[in-house]
C-alpha cells in the first residue's frame, strides 16, 4: 500500500537543500539489503535521515531500532485501529493532544497534550503514548519533514495516583522509544503547570534519560511563562490565545487520525522479521530489559 504523503520525496529535496541527494540513495540501498526490515515508502526512510539530522550511520540505527520496537513493545504497536473502543475511550473523554496552528519563531511546530479527565481511575498510560505515536506517524504523512518539534505536556490534574498507575516499563520503553527510533526530529520538551509530582516522576526515570534529553527538558510553574514569547494566534483561547480552544484543535485533529484508519491498520502492520536478520547483527538492536517494577513499588519521599 502507498500511504498518503503529501510531499514527496522530490518535494521535499526541493524545498531542504540540507538533504543530500547521494547520502539518502546510500541510505536506501543499505536499508534493501536489511533482509529483516519491511519494505517501506522512500518518504518513510527520507523522515528518518531527516530526523537524525542527515547523518546516514545514524538513521540506520534509528530505523532499525523503530522497526524492531514494533515488536518489542506491543503495548504502543498493537491494534493501531483509531476507532478501537480503548483508544476512542482515551481520545474522547481523557487525553487532548494537537499540534497547534502554526510554527513558532523558530520555526518548530509545537504539539499540546493534556489531561481532560483527571480522575486517576481512568487513566490509561500506555494508550496514551500509543495515541501519541499514532499521530506523529499521521504527522509525517501529513504534513512533511519539520524543521524540528516541540512536545509540551501541561500537567495541571496529574497527581501521584496517576504516577503510580505508570509501569516503569512502560515509561522506560517510552523514554527508550524517543531516544532512539522516533521519525521526527523533537528538539525540545516542555512541561508547563508543572509539580512536585513532575519533578518525582522525572528524578525516579532519570537514569534512563540520556544527557541530551536531560538538556531538552524544560519545565514551566505556569502556563503564562511558557507562552509569553509566541504569537497570540498560535496560541489556544484557553491559554490565553487567539487560536481555537485546545479541545477544539484536539477534536479535530482525532477526525484527521480516524479519516487515515485504513493506513495506520497497515503501518501497524509493518515490523521487523527477527528471522531474517543476519547473523553479525543478532542481538545489536532492541534489546529491551525489562523492568517490572511499578512506581508504587518505589520508595516515595
Amino acid at each position: 500500500m502507498k500511504f498518503p504523503w503529501k510531499y514527496s520525496v522530490e518535494e521535499e529535496f526541493k524545498k531542504n537543500s540540507k538533504l543530500n541527494p547521494d547520502d539518502f540513495k546510500q541510505f536506501k540501498e543499505w536499508y534493501i539489503n536489511q533482509k529483516h526490515l519491511p519494505e517501506v515508502d522512500d518518504e518513510m526512510l527520507l523522515h528518518f535521515y531527516h530526523a537524525c539530522y542527515y547523518h546516514v550511520d545514524q538513521a540506520k540505527i534509528t530505523v532499525d531500532y523503530f522497526y524492531t520496537y514494533k515488536n518489542t513493545m506491543p503495548e504502543f504497536f498493537e491494534n493501531w485501529d483509531p476507532k478501537n473502543k480503548e483508544i476512542q475511550d482515551i481520545v474522547n473523554n481523557i487525553l487532548i493532544a494537537a499540534p497547534l496552528p502554526h510554527c513558532n519563531r523558530d520555526g518548530y511546530r509545537l504539539i499540546l497534550c493534556k489531561l481532560n479527565d483527571t480522575d486517576p481511575a481512568k487513566f490509561n498510560y500506555p494508550i496514551c503514548a500509543k495515541w501519541l505515536m499514532m499521530s506523529c506517524i499521521h504527522a509525517i504523512w501529513e504534513r512533511g519533514t519539520q524543521h524540528g518539534y516541540m512536545i509540551v505536556y501541561d500537567a495541571t490534574g496529574f497527581t501521584m495516583s496517576h504516577l503510580f498507575k505508570c509501569s516503569l516499563s512502560t515509561i522506560k520503553n517510552y523514554i527508550n522509544y524517543g531516544k532512539n527510533a522516533s521519525p521526527i526530529r523533537v528538539v525540545k520538551i516542555a512541561f508547563i503547570n508543572t509539580s512536585p509530582v513532575i519533578k518525582k516522576m522525572i528524578s525516579l526515570v532519570k537514569p534512563f534519560l540520556s544527557k541530551d534529553l536531560i538538556n531538552m527538558m524544560s519545565f514551566h510553574t505556569s502556563a503564562d511563562s511558557f507562552f509569553k514569547d509566541m504569537d497570540k494566534n498560535n496560541i489556544p483561547e484557553d491559554y490565553g490565545g487567539e487560536a481555537p480552544p485546545l479541545l477544539s484543535l484536539h477534536r479535530e485533529y482525532v477526525k484527521e487520525i480516524v479519516a487515515s484508519r485504513e493506513f495506520l491498520i497497515e503501518e501497524e502492520k509493518l515490523k521487523c522479521d527477527e528471522k531474517k536478520r543476519s547473523s553479525h547483527g543478532k542481538n545489536r538492536r532492541g534489546s529491551i530489559e525489562k523492568v517490572d517494577t511499578s512506581f508504587r513499588k518505589l520508595e516515595i519521599d
